[in-house]
């Protein structure tokens, strides 16, 4: 599936475009009108804001292993159909609620869309809206809210991960265990033992034990 949605679908793994395209009464989108099928890129009405809402031009979405799970009807989250995934995406503010005063026309946001995120245009609550700091490339940014914000939640929020503790992580190759690894070394300043879990079987009684190179 993963194949077929970048390949026959999204030509890259982020849906781009252009600053200053689509901005009429229609704007595009990818849209799984079927289950286990290639998304389709069709034109979507636009529709007004509301006053704490916030127009969203879509520059990059990240593709999840959420969205995947979504469009074969494997995630918790079943949305009926058709809808457009993308849980998170980076782009630039162009219209605001009347209510609106945490982003302003023109800034950079990054934001968690849930889906709805492989659009050319987005409407987000301000509250889940995020101005990207300048060093920082609309690339980058977008595939920080759900690989960092769980490595943030986990670790501070659940684990509640003090200075000189050491945390295991067993899938650092992934990017939210990449994101724990970066989390825990540079923001909370613990040990990370990344390392690679061998599996040693055991001749004379058939076990198989795990250790830590």
């Amino acid at each position: 599936m993963a194949a077929l949605l970048c390949r026959r679908s999204l030509p890259r793994t982020w849906l781009c475009r252009r600053a200053g395209q689509g901005c009429g009464r229609h704007y595009r989108a990818a849209l799984c009108a079927e289950l286990k099928q290639p998304l389709a890129i069709e034109e979507v009405a636009r529709r007004p804001v509301r006053p704490h809402e916030v127009r969203v031009e879509v520059h990059f979405c990240g593709v999840n292993f959420a969205d995947i799970l979504v469009c074969r009807g494997q995630y918790q989250e079943k949305p009926p159909l058709p809808f457009t995934p993308g849980m998170e995406f980076s782009g630039i503010v162009l219209e605001t609620g009347a209510d609106v005063s945490s982003v302003k026309e023109g800034e950079r946001v990054i934001g968690l869309s849930g889906f709805n995120g492989m659009a050319e245009e987005y409407i987000a609550d301000q509250k889940t809206l995020w101005r990207v700091p300048e060093k920082v490339s609309l690339q980058e940014a977008a595939v920080l809210p759900v690989s960092y914000g769980t490595a943030i939640s986990a670790l501070e929020h659940r684990a509640h991960t003090q200075p000189g503790e050491t945390v295991l992580v067993t899938a650092a190759a992934g990017a939210t265990g990449l994101a724990v690894i970066d989390v825990a070394t540079n923001v909370l300043q613990a040990k990370v033992n990344d390392a690679f879990l061998h599996v040693i079987q055991r001749k004379s009684t058939g076990k198989v034990l795990l250790s830590l190179k």
